[in-house]
């Protein structure tokens, strides 16, 4: 039977209450009186007037919550959902579009994957204690950050600059429900010519359970990495690192019938700033990184493989080598004008053994296995953006950019090299141009605090990795991607209100069908977000938002297949001192608008879905500057229930379909954090 804590339910009742909330992680700290700083909501951020429209900055260490990989941050942000495939990993979508429609990058260097399955998206490479802050751009209204279909989100860590000799660290532990643990812990040390800094991160759980007290098998979880950087910077102006990383990483999958057993990844790089060179030279930044990820899965050493069932070893192996330089010009005071090269390289390789286990020997290494070039992909990119600011009220803002992609592919077999089946996209080699543009106009009005800004843009995207190889899309043609996006907004003393829409027309979009095809169609997709935060009192705020997504396969008069349905938010935040509360409900409605067997490389429609309500309540207490004590409770009523976009195993044309996956049930957490600076 599930028991529940009077003291629990008594304090739900109390603050429902008062107002229905929704799922979320917290109000970043801000206790000053009618500041005009930024206040950080959680499932939204809501800014005094923006830097940039369809740009927001959010601060990670201050907002960790329960998040223990960078999908479990980006979902607090309306207009973006997460797939589920275990305990961790999770694949982010914005607007109901992800992969790689949706750029992410590490440090701003793109990061993806090398699982076939898309086991290991690019944000569970992300350890979210070890980064300052996510920015996430909507829309194609940068062309900074490649080809944004959708959107770009970039994971950074803040330059490091010591004054004199000095020590700073920022420590984490985090104990929750089905024995998930996270340790982290991100240090430096440094006086006015350098510095050298150190982060670890472990991250580990247990089959969680869900709302109706059954267990969910193979969502157990342990990654861990290590990253150091040594850093130059004889001038507050100039900055030079070098950096390593190590990581690795085992995880089950509940949702295709294998399981990482190795995600091992190794990358090196070094990055070079120098700003305020002359008064027309702003700044140069120059990066390169190489990064190799040895990935391999199977269906026996997590899970118990039956009697006369074939084993199954695969094995992906992903190498890039990135390099960019990017350049800020002021021309005049009222122009300034970025440009950039960007270069990338990725190389694909991959094995695959199996048989029946009783008698064929079971190699205990797939590294052990040929391997086969399966891919190779090398894009060379220049880009420009120009801001012009006639006066303090309006900003016109355009870019430009161009791509030159180039597709070479080996002999590549179905089903992940586990078939001896010749892919009709092998050996094959095509060189595409895509092209980028937006041109938007803000306006700040001068008798209110309020912002306006509407852009069009164009973006265009090749077939990746994972529609060449897993779907058999090499002679696709590349999406084309028209899209007009506005935003209103208001930010004053006691109410503050963001209002974001688009309306995007895609050529050539990529459709999956049953997990091993694709086809070019027509869509057309609409909706945006409605964030708000008003101060009831000195120390309460009423926080909300509201998304909405619609989409039509033209071409084939239906649904566009894997749109989120629409959902809202409602919260509490209480904060007095050293001590805060937030207590939040995620109200998300039906969908029925499917395309059963339709989808893409993440998830196929399945079945319509029912709405659900989840609840979740946060304290945090901080005694010391320096040490914040925080617990939560997530799903407070236990409620059963699977979110709309969700990953099933014929996505990947991996084994038999399963039934949708349960998200967690009743989840209680604690984390205490240590924040050092000495000698501040």
């Amino acid at each position: 039977m599930k028991k529940h804590s009077n003291i629990l339910v008594l304090t739900v009742i109390l603050s429902t209450t008062l107002v229905h909330t929704t799922y979320a992680e917290e109000l970043e700290n801000n206790t000053q009186e009618n500041s005009d700083s930024d206040l950080t909501l959680d499932s939204m951020t809501i800014y005094a007037t923006p830097d940039q429209a369809f740009e927001k900055t959010d601060y990670i260490k201050e907002n960790l919550g329960m998040a223990t990989d960078g999908a479990e941050l980006l979902k607090q942000t309306p207009g973006i959902s997460v797939i589920r495939q275990g305990g961790t990993a999770s694949d982010p979508l914005l607007r109901g579009l992800g992969g790689t429609r949706l750029n992410i990058s590490i440090d701003g260097v793109p990061f993806a994957g090398a699982c076939n399955h898309r086991m290991d998206p690019a944000t569970a490479y992300v350890t979210p204690g070890s980064f300052d802050s996510l920015t996430v751009l909507k829309g194609p209204q940068s062309v900074r950050h490649g080809n944004s279909i959708v959107g770009a989100v970039n994971f950074e860590r803040e330059p490091i600059n010591y004054d004199e000799l000095g020590f700073r660290t920022h420590t984490s532990y985090l104990y929750g429900s089905f024995n998930q643990q996270n340790v982290t812990t991100d240090s430096s040390v440094g006086f006015e010519q350098g510095y050298f800094s150190y982060s670890h991160n472990n991250s580990r759980g247990s089959n969680y359970v869900d709302g109706t007290g059954r267990e969910i098998n193979l969502t157990f979880y342990d990654t861990r990495n290590d990253r150091i950087a040594i850093g130059y910077t004889p001038d507050e102006d100039t900055l030079l690192e070098l950096h390593g990383l190590l990581s690795e990483g085992k995880m089950g999958n509940a949702t295709i019938h294998m399981d990482v057993t190795r995600l091992d990844r190794s990358s090196y790089g070094g990055h070079f700033k120098k700003s305020e060179i002359n008064s027309w030279l702003k700044e140069i930044d120059i990066r390169y990184d190489y990064t190799h990820v040895n990935h391999a899965m199977d269906n026996y050493t997590l899970r118990e493989l039956k009697p006369f069932h074939d084993f199954i070893i695969m094995g992906q192996y992903w190498d890039r080598h990135y390099a960019k330089a990017e350049s800020t010009i002021e021309i005049t005071p009222e122009v300034e004008l970025i440009t950039g090269v960007e270069y990338k390289h990725d190389s694909y390789d991959a094995n695959a053994a199996g048989g029946l286990i009783e008698f064929v020997d079971t190699p205990k290494n797939i590294s052990q296995e040929d391997r086969n070039h399966i891919l190779d992909f090398d894009n060379f990119a220049l880009y420009t953006e120009l801001s012009y600011q006639p006066n303090d009220n309006l900003r016109w803002i355009a870019g430009m950019r161009g791509d030159s992609l180039g597709t070479r592919t080996g002999t590549m077999h179905g089903a992940g090299e586990t078939s001896s089946f010749e892919l009709s996209g092998s050996n094959k080699n095509r060189r595409q141009v895509l092209l980028a543009s937006f041109l938007r106009m803000e306006y700040n009005f001068d008798d209110i605090p309020l912002m306006a800004s509407i852009g069009y843009g164009h973006a265009e995207r090749a077939a990746d990795y994972w529609e060449v190889y897993s779907m058999d899309a090499f002679d696709l043609d590349a999406e084309e991607n028209n899209e007009v996006d506005g935003v209103l907004s208001y930010q004053g003393d006691d109410f503050r209100a963001e209002i974001s829409g688009f309306y995007s027309h895609i050529n050539n979009f990529i459709l999956v069908h049953r997990g091993d095809s694709a086809a070019n169609i027509v869509a057309h997709r609409m909706g945006g977000e409605f964030s708000a935060a008003y101060d009831l009192h000195e120390y309460l705020t009423l926080q909300g938002n509201v998304s909405y997504v619609f989409g039509k396969n033209i071409t084939q008069n239906e649904a566009l297949a894997q749109t989120p349905p629409l959902e809202a938010m409602i919260g509490l935040n209480f904060h007095y001192g050293d001590f805060r509360a937030v207590i939040n409900t995620r109200f998300v409605d039906k969908q029925t608008r499917i395309h059963k067997d339709y989808g893409n490389v993440l998830a196929l429609d399945t079945t319509p879905t029912t709405g659900f309500i989840t609840s979740s309540l946060e304290l945090a207490y901080k005694p010391h500057p320096a040490i914040e004590f925080k617990f939560g409770v997530d799903n407070i009523f236990d409620k059963a229930y699977t979110e709309h976009l969700n990953r099933n195993a014929s996505a990947s044309a991996a084994g038999p379909t399963i039934a949708k996956l349960n998200e967690p049930g009743r989840s209680f957490w604690g984390r205490i954090s240590i924040d050092f600076d000495y000698p501040n």
